[in-house]
């Protein structure tokens, strides 16, 4: 035989009471749910702010690699049009400038002259054939050509003429043609002199005799090397060595 029981549960709350315990819970759970979805939206407001802080430091030190890029090529366009000029310039001093000194070659010169003669005047000046001033496309078409020749004194040998040479005129006074002749000869024995001439040689009257008044050529080809002794690249004719 079966008992059969029953339970009543009797709430004596009211229902006002109950209800606001149901709008607490809720409103618990409504407060919890805001809580944690303000902490991500902190969370995630932080990260994007960092991450835009870093990006913006990257930009910052994108631009200031780009900004130096451009700095380093504006420097490297100067220090190669600075190393153009430099070879323009060098250039024109390796063209300009004489393989001998003129201190030398006026040393020589009065070192050559004999006791009885006296010096007037001593000019000397650069020349340069025309094709030496040719440009490289005029040089280029003219390379198979012959080249311009001239004379040598030892028989019928004949040597290339220098694109430039110095030209030397020398005047003054002799007691008579033997010392003229004199230093004609020395000054034709004496590198780098070549091509020596007397051009003038005439009588002059002074008051304790007769002299001769000469002007003597003579050219310096600068298209060499001259070594003085010791090794330096000038010419040696300060001591007035003969060839």
């Amino acid at each position: 035989m079966s008992t059969v029981s029953a339970e009543f549960i009797v709430d004596f709350l009211p229902r006002d009471v109950r209800r606001r315990g149901v709008l607490a819970t809720s409103r618990r759970r409504s407060m919890l749910l805001l809580g944690l979805l303000g902490s991500v939206v902190v969370g995630v407001a932080c990260h994007s702010w960092n991450r835009f802080h870093e990006a913006e430091a990257r930009r910052g030190v994108s631009l200031a690699l780009t900004t130096n890029a451009t700095k380093v090529d504006d420097v490297i366009d100067r220090l190669a049009g600075e190393q153009r000029e430099l070879y323009r310039y060098l250039n024109v001093y390796d063209r300009l400038a004489l393989p001998v000194e003129q201190s030398d070659i006026v040393a020589t010169i009065t070192n050559l002259m004999p006791d009885r003669t006296s010096l007037s005047m001593l000019r000397m000046e650069v020349k340069e054939s025309a094709a030496g001033k040719a440009t490289d496309g005029a040089a280029n078409a003219a390379a198979n050509t012959k080249p311009v020749v001239a004379p040598s004194s030892a028989g019928n040998v004949r040597t290339p003429a220098p694109s430039r040479w110095m030209e030397i005129t020398i005047r003054g006074y002799a007691q008579d043609n033997a010392d003229l002749y004199e230093f004609e000869r020395k000054l034709a024995n004496t590198k780098p002199f070549s091509a020596v001439t007397v051009s003038e040689n005439k009588p002059t009257d002074i008051a304790r005799g007769r002299i001769q008044e000469f002007a003597v050529n003579c050219r310096i080809d600068l298209d060499v090397q001259y070594v003085r002794p010791g090794g330096s690249p000038v010419a040696s004719v300060a001591k007035g060595g003969s060839r």
